[in-house]
């Protein structure tokens, strides 16, 4: 998913060596500071438009979160680990849920601004009519979660 991603424009750590047998990978170290600890509303649009070239080329992220960015000359983006390729919509906005949520927590007094970002973002990569497709999977998500039961 690595090379998808740098296929499309992602820039994303390059890969030196696996060692499938001992479970090991060696790749490139990334220079810079994690996006969690220095959120603006700009940093915000630029994660929205990896997002949606993501999105656009039907690759999900899987865990799509500030922890998973570096910014340092180049924005970076980490961790393909939960990745794969999916044309669902549903698919598209657990990605965007899961930032929004992060967003909402981690950043409280700064949500509105930064989400308003991602989605400015997001709105470049992403026509206007699946971006209105996905934010109403993320607010049936949201709806979903909201009234689960735990047993």
């Amino acid at each position: 998913m690595l090379s998808c991603a740098k296929m499309i424009g992602i820039r994303s750590p390059f890969i030196y060596f696996i060692d499938p047998v001992r479970a090991e990978i060696v790749m490139e170290f990334i220079e810079g500071k994690n996006a969690k600890e220095m959120m603006t509303h700009d940093l915000a649009y630029r994660i929205g438009r990896y997002a949606g070239l993501l999105h656009s080329n039907n690759i999900i992220h899987g865990d799509l979160t500030t922890s998973n960015f570096i910014v340092g000359k180049k924005l970076v983006l980490l961790d393909f680990g939960l990745a794969f390729h999916s044309v669902r919509n549903e698919d598209k906005a657990v990605d965007v849920k899961l930032i929004k949520t992060i967003l909402k927590s981690a950043y409280s007094s700064a949500y509105e601004r930064t989400f308003n970002g991602f989605l400015k973002g997001y709105s470049k990569m992403v026509s206007a009519k699946e971006v209105g497709r996905i934010l109403k999977n993320v607010y049936d998500i949201e709806r979903r979660g909201r009234y689960a039961r735990i047993v």
